[in-house]
Parts: C-alpha cells; sequence; structure tokens
C-alpha cells in the first residue's frame, strides 16, 4: 500500500470528528444554555524536504461561552445568567440552565429534582413563601436576605452534554449579573451550523475521494507488476 493514503485518511478522520461536534451543536440549538463547542485543525508535518507528508491532527476542543438571547418568561424560578459562570448543583456538577423549580419539599431544584445550591447550602423556601433575586444572586423573602445562589466558574472544565459541566480544578466565585424571570437560550447559530455540516460534508467527500483514488492506483501497480 502506498503511503499517500494516509494524508487522506487523517483528514477525512479530522472532517468526520469535526461532523459529529457540529452535530451535536445543531441538536442543542434549542437547549437552553448550551454552549456551543468548536473544533480547529492543525497540520503536522512528517518527514523533511520534498517528500514529507503533511497530515491534518485535530486541535484541543475550543468552548464559546458567550451569552446566549436571554428571553424572559416571567417565572420566579427561572434565572438567565450574563457573564461566564454556572449555577453549582447538589452533586458539584455546574449548570448554565436556568430552569428550575420548587419541589415539595421547598427545595429550589432542576428539572430532573438536583437541589440547587447557595452560599449556605441547598436554597429552600417555606410552604407559601415566594423569593426574588437580585441581580447579585441574593435571595429575598419578604425583603430579607435568606442566602445567595451559588454562582462559581472554573479554570478546567468538561462538558457533561446539554447545559451540564464538571470541574474539573478548583471553582471560584464567578463574575455574573443574574436575571430572574428568564432563561438564556443557546448560543449556536443554526443558520452558520448549517454551513459548516454542508462544507464539512464536501472536505469529507474529497479526502475519501482521494482514499479512493489512491487505493485504485495500488491496484493499478499490482496488476502492472504481476504483468511484468
Amino acid at each position: 500500500m502506498s503511503h499517500d493514503i494516509y494524508p487522506s485518511l487523517s483528514g477525512a478522520s479530522a472532517a468526520w470528528r469535526h461532523l459529529e461536534v457540529i452535530s451535536n451543536n445543531i441538536a442543542n440549538t434549542s437547549t437552553t444554555g448550551f454552549k456551543e463547542q468548536r473544533l480547529t485543525f492543525e497540520s503536522a508535518l512528517v518527514g523533511e524536504g520534498p517528500l514529507g507528508e503533511g497530515y491534518v491532527q485535530v486541535a484541543p476542543m475550543e468552548q464559546d461561552f458567550s451569552d446566549g438571547i436571554i428571553v424572559a418568561d416571567g417565572v420566579d424560578t427561572h434565572f438567565a445568567l450574563r457573564g461566564r459562570g454556572f449555577f453549582q448543583l447538589e452533586d458539584g456538577s455546574l449548570s448554565r440552565s436556568g430552569a428550575f423549580t420548587m419541589d415539595r419539599n421547598g427545595f429550589l431544584v432542576t428539572m430532573e429534582g438536583e437541589k440547587v445550591m447557595g452560599n449556605s447550602g441547598a436554597i429552600r423556601l417555606e410552604r407559601g413563601e415566594r423569593m426574588s433575586v437580585g441581580i447579585d444572586g441574593r435571595v429575598l423573602v419578604d425583603g430579607a436576605e435568606i442566602d445567595s445562589l451559588a454562582l462559581v466558574d472554573a479554570e478546567d472544565l468538561e462538558p457533561m452534554g446539554g447545559s451540564r459541566w464538571q470541574a474539573n480544578s478548583e471553582v471560584y466565585p464567578a463574575n455574573v449579573d443574574v436575571v430572574q424571570g428568564a432563561l438564556e437560550g443557546s448560543n449556536a447559530d443554526p443558520m452558520r451550523l448549517m454551513t459548516d455540516l454542508i462544507q464539512t460534508t464536501r472536505y469529507f467527500e474529497i479526502y475519501r475521494s482521494a482514499m479512493q483514488a489512491s487505493n485504485e492506483l495500488d491496484r493499478t501497480n499490482i496488476a502492472i507488476v504481476r504483468e511484468a
């Protein structure tokens, strides 16, 4: 097998990985608080001089933490964040989605039932109480502060799917603003992503065609050698 198939194979593999990332972004264009992932590529040269071979390698994943569009809905237990930061949940994971509700025990929870943390523990109200939350995250009941939302950030964040994150380094207070009665939409742009999807699909087809051409050349060379 000739070596010229390997650069095309590296390009096809990178394009396929890019298609996976784009598809995930498209699938989450309606996910509250979703942050778009972006894949970049680097060239790698193996060998020196005119016979050196160029390969495509995937660079570390980049994350777009820019704000999504904030849409007011008037629900007291819904919150949107402006700036980079996350809500902290009981299991230690972080969430950008502020689509919360109250459970029957008075705890502020996610739609999956996970408790939302304050600086003093899980946020909890007594029956019949209504809260207001300031732009700085302070939780007030009848004008009295009972806690503050735990709003944090970290240097090393690992996506867990949707708008959830795992902090792989120490968390610290985030510099964010809280908007009560609103939700933050995904920051993924569906129109641009569809353009990227079409373009990357074409790249994949080009690399695949180059691999097929290399394979056909190998077959031709083998046939010539056998007939010689």
